[in-house]
C-alpha cells in the first residue's frame, strides 16, 4: 500500500476475493500517477469496503470479478449509492458473459488479470481523474447554486469574475469614464449593463441604458447616431433626429468597438468626455447633458494607437478606470456553471427538459478552448437543446469541430479550492446574490426540489421518489404538471 504523496492525491479502493490476486492488482499500480500522490487501500470485506467509501468516496474502485457477478452483487451495491463512481473489474481468463453481466451492471471497464500490470496504470488515470474531476465540477455547481457566482446577467465562480463583480459594485455609482477590454464573446456589453444596472440605485435611477456598436454603423452615419441630427441637414434628413448621447441623459452610454471609429469623430467625442456638450449635425445650438460613458473594444487599444486608429488622448480620458475581461479558457472554472446556466435558459426557453450533462460531456466541455468564448458556449447549448431529442447532454450532440477540437486535448486544471473559498465569502457577506429574499410561489418551490432530487439521483425516478417521500405514480404526476416528463 502506498500513501498520497500530495494533497489533492488520487485514491484508489482495491476489493479482491484473495490475497494473491489483491496483491497482484496493487503491484500493477505506481505510487504516481500524473505528477499525483495515490493512495491504494486494500479492503479485506464488502463491509469494509462500505464502511471506507462511507468516510470518504474513492476516485475508483477495482474489483475482483467474484464481487461484481450474481444477485446483489458487491458491484450493484456500490454503484447503487455511488451511481458515477468508476469502478474497474478484474478476472483470470472471464467468459464472454460474464464480461458481458459486469459491463451491464454498469462496471466501467473489465480488465484481464494477465494484462493487469500493461493496461491498468492508464485505465485508473483515466477513471479516477474524470471522477475527480465530476467531484470538482459539482463542488463548484451545489455552491453556485446557493447564490454564489452571479451579478445582474452574468455568470461565474472563478476569483477572476469575482474581481470582477467587485470592481463593478465599487464603481457603478460613479461617473468615472469606464474602458472594458476582452476578446469577442466575453459578455462586455452585458459588464456595461451591470454597472448601469447597479447604478440605477442611485442617482441614475431614471435614466436609459443606450448601447451603440461603432462597428455596426455606417462611419459616415455614426456621427448622427451619437449627437443627432437637424432637420435637412443632410440628404435623407426628413426629420429632426435625438442622438444616443442625448437619450442616456441621466444613464448609461456604452460605446461598443471604440476603435472602429473614425478619428475625426474622435476628437467630437473626447469634446463630449470633457465637458458634456454637443451639437447635432447640421445645427448650431450647444446642449449639455448628464451622461455616463462606458467605452469597449476586442483590439489592444495601445496598439490601436501606435498604428494610429486610436486617439491617444481620448484613450486615457475613456481609460479611467480600465476592466479587462478574461477568455473563457484562462477560467475554466466558470465553464461548467455556464454550461449548466444556459442549459436551464434555454430548456425555459425551448420548453424542453435536460436532467443533467454526462461526465465524458464535462470533460469535452472543459477540454474544448472556445474561441469564441461564452457567446460561443451559449449558442452550442441553445443549438444542443433545439436539436436533441434525448434527457441527457452526450458528447455526439456537440458539433463536429467541438468534438475534433477537443479530441485528446488535456483537461486545464481548475483552481476549485479558490473559487470555492471566493464564493464562500460572497456567500457570508450576501454580497452577490440580491436575490436571497425573493419569496418563490410554493409550485415553484416544490418544482426546483423535484428536479434537483432527479438530478442527485442521476434521473433514476424511483430512488428521487424515495427521497422525496413520494410514490412513484405521485412523482410521475407532479413530473406531467409541470411538463418535465
Amino acid at each position: 500500500m502506498s500513501s498520497a504523496q500530495e494533497s489533492g492525491g488520487l485514491n484508489v479502493c482495491v476489493m479482491a476475493a484473495e490475497a494473491l490476486i489483491g496483491d497482484a492488482i496493487a503491484g500493477a499500480l505506481p505510487e504516481t500517477i500524473d505528477g499525483r500522490g495515490l493512495e491504494v487501500v486494500r479492503c479485506a470485506s464488502p463491509e469494509e469496503l462500505l464502511n471506507h467509501m462511507a468516510e470518504r468516496v474513492p476516485d475508483a474502485v477495482l474489483m475482483d470479478v467474484h464481487y461484481a457477478t450474481g444477485k446483489e452483487s458487491l458491484l450493484e451495491k456500490v454503484l447503487g449509492q455511488y451511481h458515477d463512481l468508476p469502478v474497474i473489474v478484474l478476472g483470470e481468463a472471464p467468459s464472454v458473459e460474464t464480461v458481458v453481466e459486469c459491463i451491464k451492471k454498469r462496471a466501467d471497464d473489465f480488465v484481464p488479470l494477465h494484462s493487469a500490470a500493461e493496461r491498468l496504470p492508464a485505465k485508473i488515470l483515466d477513471a479516477a481523474q474524470r471522477h475527480r474531476l465530476l467531484v470538482e465540477v459539482n463542488q463548484l455547481l451545489d455552491v453556485y447554486n446557493k447564490g454564489g457566482g452571479k451579478l445582474g446577467g452574468m455568470v461565474g465562480v472563478s476569483s477572476a469574475m469575482h474581481e470582477l463583480y467587485a470592481t463593478i459594485k465599487s464603481i457603478a455609482s460613479t461617473d468615472a469614464t469606464v474602458l472594458i477590454t476582452g476578446e469577442s464573446g466575453t459578455g462586455k456589453e452585458m459588464v456595461a449593463e451591470a454597472m448601469h444596472a447597479l447604478s440605477a440605485l442611485g442617482p441614475r435611477g431614471e435614466g436609459e441604458f443606450v448601447p451603440v456598436n461603432c462597428a455596426a454603423i455606417p462611419k459616415d452615419l455614426l456621427e448622427s447616431e451619437l449627437f443627432g441630427h437637424e432637420k435637412g441637414s443632410f440628404t435623407g434628413a426628413d426629420k429632426q433626429r435625438i442622438g444616443s448621447c442625448e437619450r442616456a441623459h441621466g444613464g448609461t452610454l456604452f460605446l461598443d468597438e471604440i476603435c472602429e471609429m473614425n478619428i475625426g469623430l474622435q476628437s467630437k467625442l473626447l469634446r463630449f468626455l470633457q465637458n458634456h456638450t454637443f451639437v447635432r449635425v447640421g445645427g448650431a445650438e450647444e446642449f449639455k447633458v448628464d451622461t455616463r460613458v462606458i467605452a469597449a473594444t476586442n483590439r489592444d487599444p495601445l496598439k490601436e494607437i501606435e498604428e494610429g486608429h486610436l486617439r491617444n488622448d481620448l484613450y486615457y480620458r475613456l481609460n479611467v478606470v480600465p476592466v479587462h475581461l478574461l477568455p473563457l479558457r484562462e477560467r475554466p472554472e466558470d465553464i461548467p456553471v455556464l454550461a449548466e446556466h444556459f442549459l436551464r435558459q434555454m430548456c425555459e426557453k425551448y420548453q424542453k427538459y435536460f436532467f443533467d450533462f454526462s461526465p465524458e460531456t464535462m470533460r469535452l466541455l472543459l477540454a474544448y478552448p472556445w474561441p469564441g468564448n461564452v457567446r460561443e458556449l451559449r449558442n452550442t447549448i441553445e443549438r444542443i437543446v433545439v436539436l436533441a431529442t434525448t434527457d441527457r447532454v452526450t458528447p455526439d450532440l456537440f458539433p463536429e469541430r467541438v468534438r475534433k477540437a477537443a479530441d485528446g486535448k488535456e483537461v486545464p486544471k481548475m483552481d476549485v479550492e479558490k473559487a470555492l473559498s471566493t464564493i464562500q465569502k460572497a456567500l457570508q457577506t450576501q454580497e452577490f446574490h440580491p436575490e436571497s429574499n425573493e419569496v418563490l410561489p410554493f409550485e415553484e418551490v416544490e418544482k426546483r426540489a423535484i428536479l434537483g432530487a432527479i438530478k442527485k439521483c442521476s434521473g433514476d425516478i424511483s430512488k428521487a421518489a424515495r427521497r422525496l417521500g413520494l410514490s412513484r405514480a405521485t412523482l410521475y404526476r407532479k413530473l406531467d404538471k409541470y411538463g418535465v416528463r
